[in-house]
Formats: structure tokens, C-alpha cells, sequence
């Protein structure tokens, strides 16, 4: 089982698409995939239909297990939802000096029952966004093609630095890629952004191949709560991302 954290310390950069686009391309491919909505926004659960009341917060609460509050949402798809609530009860928890370790703890429980584990993270560095790379193996950053970006960005990688430091030595960072982007774009401002972000020291080697194009069948989707590849198997969007889903795959075997 492969825990693949999501996270960008910036909204708007197609955090919580990618983690759902990710999670069913997993799924397309064979793969027995939860997803985890670890963001107070509840922008991931609320892209399925019928979600039941069990949810995170009972976790953190210590009313439930993950096991307990995991519910299908598709055949080889689980989610652990979100609700608001979450957003005054991260600040309770982040006054316990444990709380980085507790999703990990619980997510111990589920080793055989999945093959890859998406957590989507909240855009920013609190302490939910620390529980969640403390349980993660990997983490991806998704990107706009912005100059604003880097500055967010740079605060992520502090934020990974700590947590090595700390509390999860062997997480890596398997890959930075940008979105509402593609080389063949005219405007020469965002490939030289593409260009001057390869070449950063701490970039070098880590952004991946496949970007994701703006795609107007994407939104369709999420509104639509269908996966890209039920609702457009033929688009652009579903194309991309399970390309990018296929390059992460090799980049973690590696």
C-alpha cells in the first residue's frame, strides 16, 4: 500500500482535482485505490454522490476508526469524507503534541485492503496538512504556469523539510506538475516560468513530463460528480491525467 499526499501550500492550482483525477485513473488501471479528504473545504467529498454522515472528524475526535468511517463510492474507490467541522477541530488537535503520527497510526489498519491511498491536504501548512505527509510515501505538488506560485511553493518544501526532520524520515517528493498548462500554449510568459522552474535547484529532476491542459470537460465532470474518464473518456483532461498517473507509477518504482 502507497500513501501519495497531494499538496501545494496555494489554493487554486488544481489540488483537489488532480487527487480525484489521480484516484480514478488508479482505478482504470486496475488498482484498489481510498481516497482521503483531509481539507476543511470538503471540495473532494463533496464530488460524490450520497456520501454518508461517517467522516474524519469522528477519527480525530476518537469516536471512529478509518475502517469504521471509509465508505465506497465506486467499484475499486473508497473515500474518507470531509465535513466543515473539521477546520475548528485542526486547531484543537494542533495543540496535541501526537497529532502528526495519527493518521498514520490508523492507516496501518488498512494495509491490505488497497494498493494506493490519495490524501487530499488543505492549501495551506497546518496541522492537517502535517498529519497528512506524516503518513504519506509520496507527495506531488501541483503548479500554475504563475510567477505568484513560487513563493507558496518554496513554503511546501520548507514544510516537507521539517517533516523528514521529525516525524517521517523516508518521505520523498515524487513530482512537481503543472497545470492549466501544455507546451503547445501560446504565450510565451508561462513557458519561460515552465523554463525557469526546471532549472531551480530544488526543482531539478522533479517536474514530470505530462502537464494538465485546460479543459472545459474537467469541470463538466466535477459538476456533473463523475469521473473524468465515465464522463470524457476521449478529452484532453483524461489523456492527461492518466498519463501523469502512468509517470508517477514509474517514477515510484524507480
Amino acid at each position: 500500500m502507497k500513501v501519495i499526499a497531494i499538496a501545494q501550500h496555494k489554493g487554486g492550482v488544481g489540488k483537489t482535482t488532480s487527487a480525484l483525477g489521480i484516484g480514478h485513473s488508479l482505478v482504470l488501471l486496475g488498482h484498489r485505490v481510498l481516497l482521503i479528504d483531509c481539507d476543511p473545504q470538503s471540495n473532494l467529498t463533496s464530488t460524490f454522490t450520497n456520501v454518508q454522515a461517517p467522516n474524519l472528524c469522528m477519527v480525530l475526535r476518537g469516536e471512529a476508526t478509518l475502517a469504521e468511517v471509509m465508505q465506497p463510492v465506486g467499484d475499486n474507490l473508497s473515500l474518507i469524507a470531509s465535513r466543515p467541522e473539521l477546520s475548528p477541530l485542526e486547531r484543537m488537535i494542533g495543540a496535541d503534541a501526537t497529532h502528526p503520527n495519527l493518521l498514520r497510526r490508523q492507516l496501518a489498519g488498512l494495509q491490505d485492503q488497497f494498493d494506493y491511498i490519495i490524501i487530499d491536504t488543505p492549501p495551506s501548512m497546518g496541522p492537517m496538512t502535517v498529519m497528512s505527509l506524516t503518513a504519506a510515501h509520496y507527495v506531488l505538488a501541483p503548479m500554475r504556469p504563475d510567477p505568484f506560485a513560487f513563493a507558496g511553493f518554496y513554503k511546501l518544501l520548507d514544510m516537507l523539510e521539517a517533516v523528514r526532520d521529525n516525524f517521517n524520515q523516508a518521505l520523498e517528493l515524487k513530482g512537481i506538475f503543472l497545470t492549466q498548462y501544455h507546451p503547445s500554449y501560446r504565450g510565451q510568459v508561462y513557458h519561460d516560468f515552465a523554463a525557469e522552474l526546471a532549472q531551480q535547484p530544488r526543482v531539478k529532476g522533479l517536474l514530470t513530463d505530462t502537464s494538465i491542459r485546460i479543459n472545459a470537460k474537467l469541470v463538466e465532470a466535477v459538476a456533473l460528480k463523475k469521473s473524468i474518464h465515465a464522463h470524457a473518456p476521449e478529452s484532453n483532461s483524461a489523456h492527461d491525467y492518466l498519463a501523469l498517473t502512468q509517470e508517477l507509477l514509474t517514477r515510484i518504482a524507480q
